[in-house]
């Protein structure tokens, strides 16, 4: 009978088990979404997109809370935004990064609010260069649990965890791993420059590069332990 130490890596191990092979139906998915996007911005690969968002903001109040509410919102550089206001709602050109227009119109005890984006242009080349970096990180990310499903599977029939099977699924899970980081952290450059239409610049995320380094060491601590079981075997 195995011991409750065994069982529990056991039980813990068809969970996992389960749980990966969810995880690799929806990263599937996330493949399929990524193809069909990159083939629809292929098809219109030699069109350009102008985006203009407007919004509108009511805000009214019994109260001070404009006068509050100046401290945080800045259109412009204007530090009071009743000053913005007109009559009749007119259009007012503003100097902002975000907004080109804006109309403000007083009604009771608060504003009425429209604003209008500035132009935003994306170029499709960009997009589709992005979403081929996204279908790559989500076939990256596949391979990444099919190797973590096999790990999990030797781990809820094993008998120890201190095997040559496990420290190599382990092994093959950690190098899959390392390489999704790797798409990721261009990927994610890709994605940063097309929204903020600048250069190029890589992102770390600092959390998975912790993750990588931390499943590299548990092969480490599990080559070892697997070394010792060797040796205690031939000894007994």
């Amino acid at each position: 009978m195995k011991n409750k130490s065994i069982q529990r890596i056991n039980t813990l191990g068809t969970v996992g088990y389960i749980f990966s092979i969810l995880l690799i139906i929806c990263s599937i998915a996330m493949m399929v979404f990524t193809a069909i996007g990159t083939a629809g911005a292929a098809a219109i690969s030699k069109e350009q997109i102008n985006v203009n968002i407007n919004s509108d903001i009511n805000i009214s109040s019994t109260g001070n809370i404009l006068d509050t509410l100046n401290r945080f919102i800045k259109v412009g550089g204007v530090k009071d935004l009743n000053t913005l206001a007109t009559p009749d709602g007119d259009t007012v050109k503003v100097n902002d990064s975000d907004i080109a227009e804006v109309s403000v119109e007083k009604q009771g005890n608060g504003l009425l609010i429209n604003a209008k984006t500035n132009n935003i242009t994306f170029s499709i080349k960009r997009v589709i260069v992005a979403l081929v970096f996204a279908f790559l990180f989500c076939t990256a990310l596949t391979v990444t649990l099919f190797m973590l499903k096999r790990l999990m599977k030797s781990l809820k029939n094993c008998e120890t965890p201190f095997t040559d099977e496990i420290v190599k699924n382990m092994s093959n899970f950690a190098v899959s791993l390392a390489v999704t980081l790797g798409v990721n952290i261009i990927g994610s450059g890709v994605w940063d420059s097309m929204q903020a239409g600048s250069g190029y610049g890589p992102t770390i995320n600092l959390g998975y590069v912790l993750i990588v380094a931390v499943v590299c060491v548990l092969v480490s601590v599990f080559k070892y332990g697997t070394q010792l079981q060797q040796e205690s075997d031939e000894t007994l």
